[in-house]
């Protein structure tokens, strides 16, 4: 108890802590901070420093606040006002007034402080015998700000300043920090001191410094309105890798131009350190394992995340930490978005399917359904920010189309240049921008935890002279929500006879409509969001299947076993993690799977028999939701669209109630759902551990004895943990006696199947 309660108060001082750390600096307004790092201690691993602040006063003072962290004062003078006392508590640092200070009065004063440095696992000030340098936020730290580190300011995203900061460092070493390098003065006693000047607005977080066995590294980048320098400082082993690595910079360089603007900043720089990587202005910290004097993926994948932070977070940056996305899901998009014009556009479509499972499959599972812009501070660095905020920016500029959405970023980095801001900013900046109503679509992508699921219920055709009218009917659910969004826009394609695709956006409000569309042909599928350019709540892909053999879904949990085919099938699994949308009356006992469904499109040349499995697993991203008791019934059902009922079909189960397969002998174009019988309404065909059958020995060696107290017409199919079958063999009595030497000691189930299920399984030990 004892240890409970110290653990209480802990919290409690930590809750209070924090909560009077976000007051610091609201009377105020810094316009600029003076950094003198005047000795650098690589071997006590110390500071000694001073700072002069100077600020604005928003109301009357009588006392101010900054934050300073693990350093001690020495000192606070001031030219322009008097100095009673000061005092340190934890991080905040309180200087007293001998007098207020009355409302829009500008003023500087001087902080001597001095002492050993802070850092975590990622943040903070990191020291080696060869280099030290800072990495302006803290993952485990929070708030995750840490300027404050080494110069005692406010601390947040939204109290912007301009900077000057003079280094004194051994003369045998190089500094890289933010901003520009004015002037190196030797001091002629083995230091010297450079002077770098940063003079856009930036937060406290991205002023940096970095002092090391550092060679440079220069090339120039001819930008939209000026040359900038691109400086790289890494150490003399990797020296000779730099051009290499960084090959592509100009063109990442210009293709963010492009979009989004003029660069925003003095330099293009990167600094190699031990950790990495951080956005920090002029001055990006660069892991040094990504300088492999190799142009890849990997390499331009960090660089280019990094270079986009100098819009994204850099030339604007998110108000709160709730609002992450800003920064990171912006420039993770960019990290990929850059693909369409290096590589293609199957590379950066291919990378955003994979974010876009990996959101709706897992990323719940560690984080919880939260919404983009209330992000809790143990999850600001998250992947809901990283990978969610990417996917929503990739769906917004398809929603708004590529031209439009670039044009409405360019207008809100330029709106909020060298200012932080909100979700809300962004939704109203680009409605300004565009005349379109941004209110909808962040309401549901952004507002609202989870994602939205859209799908063709179902269509139908009447020609109309040599053309056909297409009255589709859209509908909508959404995962972890009961949201219904309105403005909706959707992309489906129309797929001919020759399995051509012509792809129309559709729009619709509320979560069902009819959308008419006219076509020069009759269609004989719709897909839905063919390339992905939505990332709803759906895993999709398509094949084109031209010879016998199987191919697996994974993420689906579908298999397609193809046992003859004369000329091809194309094959395209629509699997939605949301329940389908019902119609007719569905029958006391049998629940509908809440959390997932199938919708298959088969379109043959030829003659082709291709079996279905369909698999299912009581696990947390799967079918937990629904599998409930041992002694329910599962069962897999069918509707030719969305305008059926669900019906039984015929299938082979193979499993327990807790995972299986059911496998259809010719799969048909349709929609197919997991049901679950409850215990009370359960088929007699279906699982029934309750029945007189008996198994036995088990644990069983070499044999197994079978009794069935009845004539029952089936088999007898014995499968391993995975759902394998080993043996097989059909019933020729109600008493029989299996030979089951031939199988390695382990877990089986043995099940006992009528013509199409399973009427009783049994787990046993084989020895």
């Amino acid at each position: 108890m004892k240890y409970v309660l110290s653990l209480f108060l802990s919290i409690c001082m930590a809750v209070s802590l924090y909560a009077k750390s976000e007051e610091v600096g609201q009377n105020i307004d810094v316009n600029h901070y003076e950094i003198h790092l005047n000795e650098i201690n690589i071997e006590e691993r110390t500071l000694n420093a001073s700072t002069t602040i100077t600020l604005t006063s928003l109301t009357s003072i009588e006392f101010l606040q900054l934050e300073l962290k693990s350093l001690s004062v020495t000192s606070v003078t001031s030219d322009d006002v008097s100095i009673e006392d000061f005092s340190q508590e934890g991080d905040i640092f309180t200087i007293n007034l001998s007098s207020a200070v009355e409302e829009n009065t500008t003023l500087s004063i001087t902080i001597n402080y001095g002492g050993s440095t802070f850092n975590e696992n990622w943040g903070g000030i990191h020291w080696s015998n060869d280099y030290v340098y800072n990495l302006g936020v803290g993952f485990d730290s929070q708030p995750h700000n840490l300027g404050k580190t080494w110069f005692p300011c406010v601390d947040n995203f939204t109290d912007k300043a301009s900077y000057d900061l003079f280094i004194t460092y051994p003369d045998n070493m190089l500094s890289s920090c933010g901003g520009l390098l004015n002037a190196t003065t030797n001091n002629n006693d083995g230091t010297k001191t450079d002077h770098w000047v940063v003079s856009q607005e930036i937060a406290t977080y991205l002023m940096s410094f970095a002092i090391g066995d550092f060679i440079l590294w220069e090339d120039v980048y001819h930008g939209m309105e000026r040359d900038i320098p691109i400086n790289v400082y890494a150490k003399s082993n990797q020296i000779d890798k730099v051009e290499a690595t960084f090959a592509n910079t100009k063109a990442i360089a210009a293709i963010f131009e492009e979009k989004f603007g003029p660069y925003p900043h003095n330099r293009i720089a990167y600094v190699s350190t031990g950790l990495g990587c951080m956005e920090h202005v002029d001055n990006i910290a660069l892991s040094s394992s990504l300088i492999t004097g190799t142009t890849n993926l990997n390499s331009d994948y960090f660089i280019s995340h990094e270079m986009s932070h100098s819009w994204f977070g850099n030339k604007v940056t998110c108000s709160t930490a709730g609002d992450m996305w800003l920064n990171e899901g912006f420039a993770t998009f960019c990290n990929y978005y850059y693909f369409t014009e290096m590589y293609d556009e199957a590379t950066y479509l291919e990378a955003m399917d994979a974010m876009i499972d990996d959101i709706v499959m897992s990323c719940h599972q560690s984080e919880g359904w939260i919404p983009l812009n209330n992000m809790p501070l143990d999850l600001t660095y998250g992947t809901t920010v990283y990978d969610k905020g990417a996917i929503t920016v990739h769906t917004m500029m398809n929603y708004l189309g590529r031209e439009t959405f670039d044009e409405a970023i360019r207008y809100y980095l330029n709106k909020f240049d060298s200012k932080s801001a909100s979700s809300e900013d962004l939704r109203d900046a680009i409605t300004e921008c565009t005349g379109i109503d941004m209110s909808d679509f962040f309401e549901t992508w952004v507002f609202t935890p989870g994602s939205p699921a859209y799908n063709v219920q179902y269509f139908t055709v009447e020609p109309n002279g040599d053309k056909f009218d297409v009255q589709i009917n859209m509908n909508q659910k959404h995962r972890a929500s009961d949201h219904i969004g309105n403005s909706v826009v959707y992309e489906i394609s129309f797929v001919d006879e020759d399995w051509n695709l012509y792809s129309e956006k559709v729009s619709w409000d509320g979560e069902s409509a009819v959308v008419t569309k006219t076509l020069d042909f009759e269609p004989v599928a719709i897909f839905c969001d063919y390339d992905n350019k939505f990332a709803d709540a759906s895993h999709e892909e398509t094949y084109v299947i031209n010879s016998t053999g199987s191919k697996e879904f994974s993420k689906a949990k579908f298999k397609a076993i193809v046992e003859e085919i004369s000329d091809s099938t194309l094959l395209r699994i629509e699997h939605r993690w949301v329940g389908p949308k019902s119609v007719g009356e569905i029958p006391e006992g049998l629940t509908i799977s809440p959390d997932r469904y199938w919708t298959i499109h088969r379109l043959d040349k030829g003659e082709a028999t291709i079996k279905g499995e369909f698999q299912y697993q009581d696990a947390a991203n799967y079918d937990d939701n629904l599998i409930v008791s041992p002694n329910d019934s599962i069962v897999l059902l069918y509707r030719p669209d969305g305008s059926a009922m669900w019906q039984s079909l015929d299938y082979v189960f193979q499993g327990m109630s807790n995972y299986g397969r059911m496998t259809v002998d010719n799969i048909q174009s349709g929609d197919y759902v997991l049901g679950m019988w409850d215990e009370e309404h359960a088929d007699v065909n279906e699982i029934n551990n309750n029945s007189n059958i008996k198994i036995y020995p088990n644990p069983a060696e070499g044999i197994i004895n079978i009794e069935l107290g009845k004539e029952i017409k089936g088999k007898i199919v014995i499968t391993n943990q995975l759902g394998q079958t080993v043996k097989e063999v059909k019933i020729n009595d109600d008493r029989m006696t299996l030979n089951i030497d031939e199988l390695t000691s382990g877990i089986y189930f043995v099940n006992v199947m009528s013509k199409k299920n399973v009427i009783y399984s049994e787990k046993i030990i084989m020895n």
